[in-house]
């Protein structure tokens, strides 16, 4: 065994002046194999391993509904990962792990003989874990190879498959986390191998570390030269002791001080601000009311020490490579320098403890946020004893947090700042600028610890949040309070960085990074929507899409006409049509939406059977489509028959663990450490689409077993959008249970709206067609999409997240030379009420039942009541708006927000006082069920507390049992229609089937 270690070793370092060449080849490698899973549009045997081992779908139950081309293609990318690129990246690791083990700053500083002997020790463990990653990753791909040649699954529960992927990845994490502690190496590395490439033999990087090594030995002999001439001075007595620090030279000293480290204090002052925000608030409903806030109090703790430290850290270094603002300090000048510092030492004493006092300042502001937070609780009765004394305890553990993390970093600076040692507070200010290069090699010899927690935790943060394996599952585990603190601390320690190296007017670093983002914007778009990644019409017996079958308005109102002339008895009653139309509101929309859906159905038995349409905007078409998903569907796999819930009391406690899901978490997550990054990308990366994660978010935990019992309607919505309804094929014998869905967006290049909805409503150019200048994006792009995908595609919330780029033709708009291209952003930029929708689809509604009318074949007898029902999440306030300090920032963005709220007032005003009992041709009757912000403060974000969603559900209780004991309200007379219609069988067996009692009412 130790010859084999011997043997191996050797090769690595024989292999290691082709580092360079292994890394290309595995980048290569990985290209070809993430083209073959681009194939499969996001659902590549990979992410179905993935989200097996995160949500227990069985990928098997998939894979045997796939063509066979599809299954060759995904042997084919197991094939080149087992063959090319396993190998590929275990020995590309290795041979950079042991390189940087002999070569670095690191390890090659005679003067840092202990971190020497660390670095190469990690070295040597990280290379030996390797093995245990191939292995993992040979088992991964041999378990998935037997799902696309048995299509049986021999793992029995997900978990197995998680157990594998921690060992697969855990090693190769270590390794590159060890290689990119070396970010300076790395370039130089790439730098070299291009120059031997074109056939030139320059920028050897041996000469450079020779070269920057020979800087750090002649700055330790300069700063030598001047301690010694400081001592010899003081023995003989040449240097009087200086006065103590007046009023005046104190001021300068901190003003001084914070010129250093302004942009540490810049951070924390966005820090207060942030937490200062609704969503902070909301989130404080959790930690205070659900179990699972105790770990993410211990996460947000964790996090509040990582951020604190690298204040420390930023500090330090910023001290270095700030201008030091002192006179007579040259470390060129050695009699002048000595008798500068032993003048100012006083106040280099202060300046040296400016980072241990500023990195207490983070916990000082939780303290502030966490009071504040209690302070702002909306409901005065919700300060119950339980809640005092969970607040009291998360006090008392930021307390002992804080008391810790004081204790080790006082520790460690009294270490690095001994009494005996003074000069070493003259340290920063003898740092005299060369180089960037130079520079960052000496920060490595002054503060090599420093340098190595701020890129340590730089690499961590990467590695944690870029991949979606691990940055989604850790993003709604940790909170949004560690996600901000960690990435303010992966922001500090970049900032010190872009600092150190923008030396102006040789090294511009920050230009040219403004100008490569403003170049590679042209073409890193990310954002295309994703579509449905099962070509559904490879299926036996459906030669076409489900977008070429998805039936026309038309055919399907007459069909859902049909069967409730078919199946209710009392023919002669008048027959309630319903549309709802939901607001925009992020997450307080979804939550009221789901809420007043559910006691709709429960106070009204069977409404959900005279619920033709639901028209949502933003966050309100997230409220209808979880409802929807939630509710049940069709399984277009099996058998076809209504997957149903037994009664609404068993669909409300679902309903509410996927709304009260923390969201904001990931997009948060994904918005800060992925979308920074791509931007600075010249090629697209779709896995970094920041979009994702909000919907993958909401899609885990929407197909939880507890959540969605039914494996194969599990299975369908993780696929497609479309297939929740009956095409045209099956829509004859189907009974239309489910309510169609009208999500709406918006066009930011046109302007116009975009509806993503199972029924085709048809990019029309007809100004007489009630959807005149509406875009179908189904039509307009020819394709099915994922349910998640669609169902955020109208709740692109601005900044927060970025437009869904798609592909096909608008109405009324020219292509722009054979270029369709266009992004799809929130519903609310058109229209925030999805009223208007609503209006559109009643009027096209009374058009086809007055034709069916004048049809005398057609048996429509029964007279057809509309109601149009509104959701408001808000109320008129009645509060005076507030003025803030940066008015010249803050007035365009809430001044957009705050019009969107209110201009569903002005509609609800024109439906409810002036269409509705208008003698014309649109006729319906009309009610809102409007939320009240006024008691509460509910938030706009994407997290609710199961708090604010319990209170929502009482007051929807309410607002329905207060009207439904009125008997001229809407919604008594709704629930008396309703109930004049008997019962009727799903199943046909009293009754006959039902394309046989369809043909009874329409011979």
């Amino acid at each position: 065994m130790a010859t084999l270690r011997v043997r191996i070793g050797r090769y690595l370092l024989q292999q290691a002046p082709r580092r360079v060449f292994w890394a290309v080849l595995t980048g290569l490698t990985g290209l070809l194999i993430g083209f073959v899973q681009q194939q499969f549009n996001g659902s590549d045997i990979d992410s179905l391993a993935a989200q097996y081992a995160t949500t227990d779908v069985d990928p098997a139950q998939l894979i045997k509904t796939w063509p066979p081309a599809r299954r060759w293609l995904a042997g084919l990318g197991l094939g080149v990962d087992t063959v090319l690129f396993i190998p590929a990246y275990a020995l590309t690791l290795a041979v950079w792990c042991r390189f940087f083990a002999l070569h670095s700053l690191f390890v090659t500083n005679q003067f840092r003989p202990h971190l020497k002997h660390l670095m190469q020790w990690a070295s040597k463990w990280i290379v030996r874990l390797l093995l245990v990653s191939v292995f993992a990753d040979l088992v991964e791909n041999t378990s998935m190879g037997l799902w696309l040649g048995w299509t049986v699954n021999i793992w029995p529960s997900g978990g197995w498959m998680t157990a594998v992927r921690v060992l697969k990845f855990t090693p190769v994490g270590l390794a590159v986390f060890y290689i990119l502690l070396h970010p300076l190496g790395v370039v130089l590395s790439f730098r070299e191998s291009l120059f031997r490439f074109i056939g030139l033999d320059w920028y050897s990087q041996e000469q450079v570390r020779t070269r920057m090594m020979d800087h750090i030995i002649s700055s330790r002999s300069a700063d030598l030269d001047i301690r010694h001439a400081v001592r010899r001075y003081k023995k003989e007595g040449a240097f009087a002791t200086p006065p103590p620090l007046s009023a005046g030279r104190y001021i300068i000293t901190i003003w001084k001080g914070f010129l250093n480290v302004q942009f540490i204090v810049y951070l924390l002052l966005l820090m207060g601000g942030l937490f200062q925000l609704d969503q902070f608030d909301e989130l404080f409903y959790f930690l205070l009311t659900e179990w699972r806030g105790v770990w993410v109090v211990f996460f947000t703790m964790l996090a509040l020490c990582a951020w604190s430290g690298m204040i420390y850290v930023c500090s330090k270094i910023l001290l270095f490579i700030q201008p030091n603002y002192f006179d007579g300090v040259d470390a060129d000048k050695v009699d002048s320098t000595a008798r500068a510092l032993d003048k100012i030492d006083g106040e280099l004493a202060m300046l040296r403890n400016t980072p241990l006092w500023l990195s207490q300042a983070p916990f000082w502001l939780m303290f502030l946020t966490l009071i504040l937070n209690f302070r702002r609780l909306a409901v005065l009765e919700q300060r119950t004893p339980d809640f005092r004394l969970k607040y009291a305890a998360i006090l008392l553990l930021l307390s002992l947090f804080y008391v810790a993390f004081w204790l080790a970093i006082h520790r460690v600076h009294n270490f690095n700042d001994r009494p005996d040692r003074p000069e070493r507070r003259w340290s920063f200010a003898l740092f005299k600028p060369d180089t960037p290069a130079n520079d960052y090699a000496l920060l490595v010899d002054r503060v090599p610890y420093s340098i190595l927690y701020g890129q340590g935790v730089l690499v961590l943060l990467f590695l944690l949040f870029l991949p979606t394996a691990t940055g989604l599952m850790l993003a709604q585990g940790i909170g949004l309070y560690a996600i901000v603190m960690l990435w303010l601390t992966g922001f500090a320690y970049m900032g010190t960085l872009l600092y150190q190296f923008n030396q102006l007017p040789k090294y511009p670093v920050l230009v040219v990074l403004v100008i490569a983002v403003l170049l590679f914007s042209q073409v890193n778009d990310n954002s295309d929507v994703r579509q449905s990644p099962v070509s559904l019409s490879a299926l036996p017996g459906q030669p076409d899409s489900l977008v070429a079958r998805r039936p026309g308005l038309d055919a399907y109102y007459t069909h859902w006409l049909q069967t409730r002339l078919a199946l209710d008895t009392a023919v002669t009653d008048t027959l309630p049509v319903v549309v709802i139309a939901t607001a925009g509101g992020g997450i307080r929309a979804a939550a009221w939406t789901t809420s007043v859906l559910n006691e709709l159905n429960t106070r009204i038995p069977r409404f959900d059977r005279y619920l033709f349409a639901i028209s949502g905007v933003s966050g309100g078409g997230v409220g209808a489509a979880t409802y929807l998903a939630a509710v049940g569907g069709k399984d277009t796999v099996t058998t076809g028959r209504p997957v149903r819930v037994s009664s609404y009391a068993q669909l409300a406690p679902r309903i509410s663990r996927v709304v009260t899901e923390d969201l904001i978490s990931p997009i948060a997550a994904s918005m800060l450490f992925r979308g920074g990054i791509h931007n600075f990308t010249p090629f697209r990366l779709p896995d970094l689409d920041r979009n994702r994660w909000l919907e993958d978010a909401w899609e885990r935990q929407m197909l939880t077993k507890e959540n969605m019992p039914n494996d194969s309607l599990r299975g369908l919505l993780s696929e497609s959008f479309l297939s929740l309804w009956p095409d045209s094929i099956r829509l004859k014998n189907a009974p239309l249970d489910l309510p169609a869905l009208l999500l709406n967006g918006a066009v930011a290049e046109t302007g116009q709206k975009i509806v993503m909805s199972n029924l085709a409503l048809g990019n029309t150019t007809d100004q007489k067609n009630s959807f005149y200048d509406v875009a179908d994006f189904f039509t307009s792009t020819g394709h099915d999409v994922p349910y998640k995908t669609a169902t955020f595609l109208c709740a692109r919330f601005p900044f927060v997240t970025s437009g869904g780029k798609a592909n096909g033709t608008l109405p009324n708009i020219l292509a722009n030379c054979g270029k369709n291209e266009y992004h799809i952003i929130d519903g609310g930029y058109a229209e925030n009420t999805g009223i208007v929708t609503a209006v559109q689809l009643i009027k096209k509604l009374q058009i086809i039942s007055n034709r069916l009318r004048t049809n005398k074949a057609h048996l429509l007898r029964r007279p057809v009541a509309y109601y149009l029902l509104f959701l408001p999440n808000y109320a008129a306030s009645q509060e005076e708006g507030s003025v803030t300090t940066f008015r010249f920032l803050s007035e365009p963005v809430n001044g957009l927000l705050n019009t969107w709220n209110r201009n569903g007032v002005s509609l609800d005003q024109l439906i409810g006082r002036t269409l509705q009992g208008s003698n014309n041709e649109l006729s319906f009757s009309y009610a809102s069920l409007t939320l009240d912000t006024r008691k509460h403060r509910y938030p706009l974000g994407w997290y609710i507390s199961h708090t604010a969603y319990e209170t929502m559900t009482t007051q929807a209780n309410r607002t329905l049992t207060d009207s439904l004991q009125r008997p001229g309200s809407l919604f008594n007379q709704l629930k008396r229609q309703i109930e004049q219609a008997k019962s009727y069988s799903l199943s046909g067996s009293k009754t006959g089937p039902l394309s046989a009692r369809l043909k009874r009412v329409n011979p």
